[in-house]
């Protein structure tokens, strides 16, 4: 849907001093049910913006039963199977993005060569919880995966309900609490820092700033630069709120003005005028 916008991240070093770390093994922070709560709430919230609510899939009580250690290909540890069990889905049909270039894995949907292939995808990289704790790798499962450089990944770290970002070719951002991770990610999208779209891919827009007045269809359609710029972005953001971002929010009638608005300009038919992909 555009370019992306994105700041600078600094990569974790992995130092742990001060920290307390232990030869004991620690019980994990949450229950399966409790953190499979967290992500049931995210996604729900994700259902009144661009996500189908048809796609999301919750778990039955005592989680999906084609999930076994066996089916999974004995992939991770038994605690991280038992939340897999327990974590809602969104169907492997949906097209959306969580995140820039970012889609949430179906895991009810892998097959055991799906497991396989996964867990040999991340063998050799060290995830190092926020307390500068090494995780052992069968305490980890990438929850969302990234397409091209500097799209977004997402890992869950079992043990400690810590959600680690990952910039596909680029950095790792330090671990963040789930409940925390999701909290600040609905803020994103509340404040239109970043910005769904209707099978467009997810804008980062978090430098971009908010916009004092009305934006005029003629004064962004007279721009000549490359797709993406700040009133670009700001013209998005108008429309949405126009449609009830957040609230009542019609995506069907919002995503007919901005297909309006770009496809004059080749959106989505591989390059225009300005350069929209």
């Amino acid at each position: 849907m555009g370019n992306q916008h994105c700041g600078e991240w600094h990569h974790h070093d992995g130092s742990y001093e001060g920290s307390d770390v232990s030869d004991e093994p620690q019980e994990p922070r949450s229950t399966p049910d409790e953190l499979g709560a967290f992500f049931i709430d995210f996604y729900t919230f994700l259902t009144t913006l661009h996500y189908d609510k048809s796609h999301l899939k919750i778990p039955p009580p005592t989680g999906w039963p084609e999930l076994t250690p066996e089916s999974c290909a004995y992939f991770k540890s038994d605690h991280t199977m038992e939340v897999i069990r327990h974590l809602p889905y969104f169907d492997s049909t949906c097209i959306e993005y969580v995140h820039y270039k970012s889609k949430i894995l179906d895991h009810t949907a892998f097959t055991q060569k799906d497991f396989e292939k996964h867990r040999n995808y991340h063998q050799g990289w060290e995830f190092w919880s926020s307390e500068g704790e090494l995780m052992d790798p069968s305490d980890v499962v990438c929850m969302a995966v990234g397409h091209e450089n500097f799209s977004r990944e997402l890992w869950l770290n079992m043990k400690d309900c810590e959600i680690f970002e990952d910039f596909h070719a680029g950095d790792m951002l330090n671990a963040v609490p789930v409940e925390v991770f999701f909290e600040n990610t609905k803020e994103q999208y509340k404040t239109l820092k970043l910005i769904p779209g209707r099978r467009r891919i997810t804008i980062e827009a978090e430098k971009v700033p908010e916009r004092d007045g009305r934006i005029t269809e003629k004064e962004v359609t007279g721009q000549t630069e490359e797709w993406g710029t700040d009133l670009d972005i700001q013209y998005v953001r108008q429309i949405y709120r126009y449609h009830e971002w957040t609230g009542f929010f019609d995506l069907e009638t919002a995503s007919e003005a901005i297909d309006k608005w770009l496809e004059p300009l080749g959106g989505g038919l591989g390059g225009g005028p300005r350069g929209l992909a």
